[in-house]
This record gives structure tokens, sequence and C-alpha cells, in this order.
């Protein structure tokens, strides 16, 4: 449910629990669209990055990244995992 503001507010107007569980609900909602959003800004820039990077070196084959959060879906056979940087050295 979208938060809805109440903007008709007089100078003796009541707080009543329902304004106050209305206001949490707004601030909830708004915190875990930053979340989401968050996330997605950081994965775009990740990708801006790479193909700017990959324009600038005149490497335009076989772009490809991948998020060093975890190694979950990688098996490094060569090299070694940074864990401090999030990086992988080969």
């Amino acid at each position: 449910m979208p938060y809805e503001p109440k903007l008709n507010w007089k100078d003796n107007d009541d707080v009543t629990e329902t304004h106050i569980i209305r206001w949490e609900r707004g601030i909830y909602d708004a915190h875990l669209l930053l979340s989401q959003y968050g996330a997605a800004i950081s994965a775009l820039q990740i990708d801006v990055k790479s193909i700017k990077d990959a324009l600038f070196n005149n490497f335009t084959d076989n772009i490809f990244t991948e998020n060093l959060d975890t190694l979950t879906d990688v098996l490094v056979i060569s090299g070694w995992y940074d864990e401090v940087n999030k990086r992988l050295v080969v």
C-alpha cells in the first residue's frame, strides 16, 4: 500500500495510534525500496564500469562480470580468492 501523507494538519490536531502506525509503515516501506534500489544501482555501476573498461581498452569480445561477494557459483582452479578485497587473483 503506498504511503499517503496527511497534509491538512491543524495546530490542535491529536496524534493518534493510527497516524503513528501509518508513519511507521511508510518508513518501513521506504527502507525496503531503498535496499532493493541500492542493490540494483550497485549492479548497474559494475556493468557500466565493465563496459567502459572494455571499450577504453579495445576489449569488445567476451565481456563478463562476476560478483565475488561469495564463491558459490565459481570454481577456482588457478589463482586464489582475496576475500578481504572480494577479488579473484589469477
